[in-house]
C-alpha cells in the first residue's frame, strides 16, 4: 500500500515538474518573439554583428507600449476645391509620424517620396522628429523649376534633399516653437535630418507659423502641429525650395 501512495506521489511531482517546466518554455518563447524582450528589428540587427546601440538607434517606435489615447486631430482631405466626396482624417496622438502618412490621402504623394528617398523608415523610429509634410498638390507642382516629375530619376538627388529638409531632429511643439520665436525676435533656427537649418517664423498677431528658407523664401503651415507618438506633424501649404 504504501508503495503505491510513494508511485502516485512521485507521478504528481512529475507532472508538476512538466507543468511548471511548460510554463517557462513559453515564457522563454515569448520573450524571444519580443514580448517584453528586445524588438524584433533590435534582435535581428545584433544577430547579424551590427553593434548594439546602432540597432536600438535604428529600431522601430513600438506603439504597443504608448499609453493609449483616443484624442485626434484632423487632416482636412483636400487643399482646394472638391472633386470628389472623402472625409477629413482623423489623426490619433498615440500614432507614430509614419502611420499618419501612412494613413493620409492629402499626403500620399509626401509618403511616397520619403519612401522612395528611404526616409519614411526614418520616422519610424524613436526619434522625437518634427515633420512639415507636404500635401499632394504642391508635392506634383512646385512653385520651382524642376525637370519633369521630381519623382523621375534625374531628380533623385533634389528630392532627397527636398525630403530631408522637411525633417527636424528633436520634438517642437507650437508652444515650444513659439516660445523660442518669441525669444528671438520673431523667428528660430531648427537642424534638419541633413544638418541644414530651417528657419520657423511666428506671427504674434496672427498667431500663425511659417517655414522659411536661406534665400528668405516663405511656406505657410496649414496644420498646426499635431502630436504624435515619436514627435510632432505640422503640414504646409506648399514644398519649400531646399537652398545651400
Amino acid at each position: 500500500m504504501s508503495q503505491l501512495k510513494a508511485q502516485q506521489f512521485a507521478v504528481i511531482v512529475h507532472k508538476k515538474k512538466s507543468i511548471i517546466g511548460t510554463l517557462l518554455g513559453m515564457v522563454g518563447v515569448l520573450a524571444v518573439a519580443g514580448c517584453g524582450g528586445v524588438p524584433e528589428h533590435e534582435r535581428e540587427c545584433q544577430w547579424q554583428g551590427t553593434p548594439s546601440w546602432y540597432c536600438r538607434h535604428t529600431a522601430k517606435k513600438d506603439t504597443y507600449f504608448v499609453k493609449g489615447n483616443t484624442q485626434s486631430y484632423f487632416i482636412p482631405a483636400y487643399t482646394g476645391a472638391k472633386e470628389f466626396p472623402v472625409p477629413d482624417m482623423p489623426v490619433y496622438t498615440d500614432e507614430t509620424i509614419d502611420q499618419t502618412l501612412r494613413a493620409s490621402i492629402v499626403l500620399t504623394d509626401y509618403k511616397e517620396a520619403l519612401s522612395k528617398t528611404g526616409l519614411l523608415a526614418l520616422v519610424e523610429r524613436q526619434g522625437p522628429y518634427t515633420v512639415f509634410a507636404v500635401p499632394n498638390s504642391p508635392m506634383e507642382h512646385p512653385t520651382f523649376a524642376v525637370e519633369g516629375s521630381l519623382m523621375d530619376v534625374q531628380n533623385e538627388n533634389l528630392l532627397k534633399q527636398l525630403m530631408g529638409y522637411t525633417i527636424v531632429l528633436g520634438n517642437y511643439s507650437p508652444e515650444k516653437l513659439r516660445k523660442l520665436a518669441l525669444k528671438n525676435g520673431g523667428s528660430v533656427e531648427l537642424t534638419t535630418f541633413y544638418n541644414e537649418k530651417l528657419i520657423v517664423v511666428f506671427d504674434p498677431q496672427t498667431g500663425e507659423f511659417s517655414t522659411k528658407n536661406k534665400a528668405g523664401q516663405i511656406n505657410k503651415i496649414w496644420v498646426n502641429g499635431i502630436p504624435q507618438a515619436n514627435g510632432t506633424l505640422y503640414v504646409s501649404q506648399g514644398l519649400l525650395n531646399f537652398v545651400k
